[in-house]
Formats: structure tokens, sequence, C-alpha cells
């Protein structure tokens, strides 16, 4: 029972155990298939071992090296931990050689190769030959970070402006924080309880930041 010392006895054997108690009792030694014993003896452990089985969802969840996902949240709340939700990759698309003063607006919809979308923050014209315009992924998670000169689509065309522009420092996307890697963040908080700004609370306090693993 959730690797501790204790056996938790399997139904056949709580049967027996009941059933050789009742007879012990009622001072027989005969087993009929119908007898009053026998089905005592079976609805009695099939209740008794379903509390054994209760009792060890207990265990395993109480403390939250060993709980479910479920059980981690109340944890992790307790220890004012709560899980890194996923993050939507940010930065610029642009265009180079932009002639005149054309406008893209905000909300407008640009699109990469492999469907997957951004939108842009604000409504930007162009200047001097450039259009850069900030843009966020529709999307949290990593899939958003796209890599330098990446091409993007307009997903409606704008006069003036080509139906292809390339990333720009479009980082900063991060999923939601694996199981385990939480897990382990709420272990340190009953390792190391903060303490004002001592060295470790720096360490902790760098984990709390979406996409952050190691400090």
């Amino acid at each position: 029972m959730a690797d501790s010392q204790f056996a938790r006895p399997e139904l056949p054997q709580l049967i027996a155990t009941i059933r050789s108690d009742l007879l012990t009792r009622f001072q027989q030694d005969v087993v009929l298939r119908r007898m009053d014993a026998e089905v005592y003896s079976r609805v009695q452990a099939a209740a008794v071992h379903t509390l054994y089985g209760y009792i060890d969802y207990l265990a395993r969840n109480m403390l939250p090296d060993m709980c479910d996902e479920e059980w981690l949240y109340r944890h992790a709340m307790i220890k004012r931990c709560p899980r890194k939700n996923a993050v939507s990759a940010k930065g610029f698309a642009r265009w180079d050689g932009i002639a005149g003063t054309p406008e893209i607006p905000a909300g407008t919809q640009i699109q990469r190769d492999d469907q997957v979308t951004f939108t842009t923050l604000q409504t930007v014209k162009a200047s001097g030959g450039l259009l850069r315009v900030p843009v966020i992924a529709d999307v949290a998670g990593t899939a958003g970070n796209t890599d330098d000169g990446t091409a993007l689509r307009l997903g409606t065309p704008i006069t003036g402006i080509p139906s292809t522009g390339y990333a720009d420092t479009l980082t900063g996307g991060a999923d939601t924080e694996e199981l385990e890697t939480w897990r382990a963040r709420v272990m340190e908080r009953y390792y190391w309880i903060p303490q004002g700004g001592a060295d470790p609370d720096y360490v902790i306090w760098a984990k709390e930041i979406a996409g952050i693993t190691r400090a």
C-alpha cells in the first residue's frame, strides 16, 4: 500500500478470513455453498476490500511525491506553487522593401506554412521601406516559436503589402508545465521554505517563470 510495509489483503484472503471467523463463532466445521456464513463472508469481504482500496488511494495521494494530478493541484495550492500555464509566442512579422506607407491593421491574421497562425497586436504603417508589426501566436505553446526568416503569409491580401513576410524574434512560447516537472517544484517547496530572499529563494522564483526549468 503506497510502497509501505503494509500488505493489503486480496479479496479471496478476506473472504477466507471472515468465513473462518464466522464459522469459529458459530462453532461450525462444515462449509456449505449457500449457508449464511458463506454469504456473510463474501458480502463483508467485498465491503472491506472496497475500504482497503480507498485507504490505499488516500495513502498514495496524501503526499505530493506519489499523488495523482488532481491531488497535486491541492498540494501545490497549499504551497503556493501553481502549475505554469502555456504561453503564446510573441514577436514581429516584417516586410522589407515596402513602397509608400501601406498599413496593416490590428487583428490581421498571418499564417505559417504549417498552418500555425498569428494575429497582429496593433495597427502599423510602413516607414522607410520597412513594415514591422508585433504579433502573437493564436494558440499557446512552443509550436508558435518561429525561427527568424521563416515565411509568414497574410490571411487576407492588403494593398501595397506583399503576401509573404518573415518572422522576426518570434519567441517565448511555452507549453503547459509537464506533470513531473511541476511535481519536482512542489517538492522543492517542502525542502526549501521561502526565507525572504535567501539563495534558494531565487532558484525557486526563477523556476516559476514559464519556460524556465533550471536555475
